[in-house]
């Protein structure tokens, strides 16, 4: 898979870099706000749901490692 950069203009898209492809390809084209890393970072922290992974047992492996004495 790959994945490249582009803008939309409400026209025309521009590619943000080349494209070395030889033969006919499906594409996804995604669009997305301009935000910085950072804030979709945040944004993402902040959801109610964004570490309810950590309820599984499998992640209790984590805890395990943390609680081990260290003598």
């Amino acid at each position: 898979m790959l994945s490249i950069k582009g803008i939309y203009d409400g026209k025309t898209l521009k590619l943000l870099e080349a494209v070395n492809v030889r033969s006919p390809k499906k594409v996804i084209i995604t669009f997305v706000d301009d935000l910085d890393d950072n804030e979709q970072v945040r944004q993402y922290a902040s959801q109610t749901d964004s570490f309810s992974f950590w309820a599984e047992p499998a992640e209790d492996l984590y805890q395990d490692y943390l609680k081990k004495d260290k003598k």
